[in-house]
């Protein structure tokens, strides 16, 4: 690779790093060095873990921020779709939001069989002193949520006029979910949280 362009390179990964407050400027020194000293590959491969490297670590953190509401004991690792808008932060600021997760089969064959008693008698989590209010919740009850009327998460989500695109296949499913029977949900901190072991599903979302 010419000379010139791995300058390049170098240059506007340094722009890039040191838009990030948390990375001193002595990495990018530490660049410029380590390409005047090693070998091209070697340069080059260490471009490549100063860009995937946080990348991984930024993705990891986002995944388990967005599994820390949900009860250990529903043994949920992963997020199916997430929808989410904050406008502003602190005090002032406001946030609407919806997640989805697959719920394991084994999981969901345990709620069909044991009913609101699973919920009842949930252990508690590992690491709940760590993760505050996520993933505690105190009362669970059968859907449907509205036992008057029919729901619509819109009303939910957008309580407080800050609203989202919801996709419209999550739209109508999670709208059947909180109507239907079988189903079961509680209100935490921040946020409902729906377990439908029908589906296989678990749904979060949030409003604030």
């Amino acid at each position: 690779m010419h000379e010139l362009s791995i300058f390049i390179i170098i240059f506007l990964l340094s722009l890039l790093i040191l838009s990030i407050p948390a990375i001193p400027a002595a990495v990018v020194i530490g660049m410029f060095y380590a390409y005047k000293k090693l070998p091209l590959h070697y340069f080059l491969l260490l471009l490549v873990a100063l860009v995937a490297v946080p990348c991984a670590v930024f993705k990891s953190y986002e995944r388990n921020f967005m599994l820390s509401v949900i009860p250990d004991a529903l043994h949920v690792n992963s997020v199916s779709y997430s929808k989410e808008e904050s406008w502003g932060f602190g005090p002032g600021g406001n946030e609407a939001g919806i997640r989805v997760y697959p719920l394991p089969q084994h999981i969901a064959d345990k709620i069909s069989q044991q009913g609101i008693e699973f919920f009842n008698t949930l252990p508690p989590n590992q690491n709940q002193k760590s993760r505050g209010w996520r993933g505690k919740y105190s009362k669970w009850s059968q859907t449907p949520i509205k036992a008057d009327g029919k729901m619509d998460i819109y009303d939910y989500i957008c309580r407080y006029g800050f609203c989202i695109e919801i996709d419209g296949s999550v739209v109508e499913q999670a709208t059947e979910i909180v109507n239907s029977e079988g189903n079961y949900y509680a209100y935490g901190r921040v946020g409902l949280i729906v377990v439908s072991p029908s589906k296989k599903l678990v749904l979060y979302m949030y409003n604030g």
